[in-house]
């Protein structure tokens, strides 16, 4: 791993912890990595499948997108925040809010990082404006 001021050094497995959108890697690069997986039984069934096609149908596959944009707000869902503010479909130059989920920015060819960082901003103040809401960013933008 590589550190902030350039420092490389070594973390065994004992030393890493994972959790959901966090982990014990915070400011660090990740140079390499090895991993040994462990043999499992298989839990897909109907209610693993049902579940994958649910979320397949709501996020903009297929697209190049970053993910989700924004964190959602304590019992809300940003997604819901941007689409219910009108900005589905919302472009500045090749960015687009996505019409299948709206915290997703899919961009197209022509798409500059100028122009997702102008959207962002964008859906940030109407969502602020309409809904009194402020989203905090799910992406790191350095």
């Amino acid at each position: 791993m590589l550190a902030a001021n350039g420092e490389i050094f070594h973390r065994g497995s004992d030393e890493l912890t994972f959790g959901y959108r966090q982990s014990s890697l915070d400011d660090l690069a990740i140079l390499e990595a090895s991993c040994q997986l462990e043999e499992t039984t298989p839990r897909a069934g109907p209610a693993d499948a049902e579940a994958v096609d649910r979320q397949e149908g709501s996020q903009p596959m297929g697209h190049q997108s970053a993910g989700c944009v924004f964190k959602n707000p304590r019992g809300q869902s940003a997604g819901e925040l941007i689409d219910n503010a009108g900005l589905k479909g919302t472009r500045i130059g090749g960015a687009v809010v996505s019409d299948r989920h709206a915290n997703f920015i899919v961009v197209e060819p022509e798409c500059t990082a100028q122009d997702v960082l102008r959207l962002i901003e964008l859906v940030r103040g109407q969502v602020r404006d309409r809904m009194g809401i402020d989203l905090e960013l799910e992406l790191e933008i350095w």
